[in-house]
């Protein structure tokens, strides 16, 4: 019985150790994308086109597309065949990045700070905040964040309050909906255009 709970009781302290590192990583993880941000938002000798490309990139490399495209169906992933579920994760990955990547570049801060860091269902809700540069007011960004094989992904982004995967969500069903879903692939495709130019 003694050896028993011995080897329980190391497996819990290995597992709270684990938890607790993965914590840290998670942390480290996004205070590692808003001090990129900051960095190059303020940096003077980038264009603004270029501030644009390298924020957009980078949170092009920090999301899990596969499983916030999933979510964003909602209901109507079923209904999608796999060809369009396909053409909709790469469309949807691009609504992504060329809505709220640029957004990014105007946070032209002194500081970047995690205040908080919550874990629920496999989940990491990361509270954090923008310092700008000529206020006291912060801007306040969370970040749901998951790990997998790839390491840590973000899979929302939650801007005062509001969450952008639960916002479109709600937007995108109501439209397939309405329309059909060719006739959305078709209206988002059209969108994703005028977004890269813009």
């Amino acid at each position: 019985m003694k050896f028993l709970f011995a080897v329980f009781l190391l497996f819990s302290i290995n597992a709270n150790a684990n938890e607790n590192k993965d914590q840290e990583d998670a942390k480290l993880f996004i205070e590692n994308i808003g001090n990129k941000i900051i960095t190059v938002a303020k940096e003077k000798k980038y264009s603004e086109s270029l501030k644009r490309q390298k924020i957009i990139d980078l949170v092009d490399s920090s999301i899990d597309p596969n499983w916030i495209s999933r979510f964003v169906l909602g209901k109507n992933f079923k209904n999608f065949n796999d060809q369009q579920k396909a053409r909709f994760t790469k469309l949807y990955r691009d609504f992504m990045i060329y809505t709220y990547g640029p957004k990014f570049k105007d946070y032209n801060g002194r500081k970047f700070q995690v205040n908080d860091i919550s874990f629920k269902n496999n989940i990491y809700l990361i509270k954090s905040e923008f310092l700008p540069k000529d206020s006291d007011t912060p801007i306040l960004v969370d970040f749901k964040v998951k790990k997998n094989y790839e390491g840590f992904q973000i899979l929302d982004f939650i801007a005062e309050g509001i969450s952008l995967i639960e916002t479109q969500r709600s937007e995108f069903n109501s439209v397939i909906s309405e329309k059909g879903i060719d006739k959305f692939l078709e209206d988002l495709e059209v969108k994703i255009k005028k977004l890269k130019k813009s």
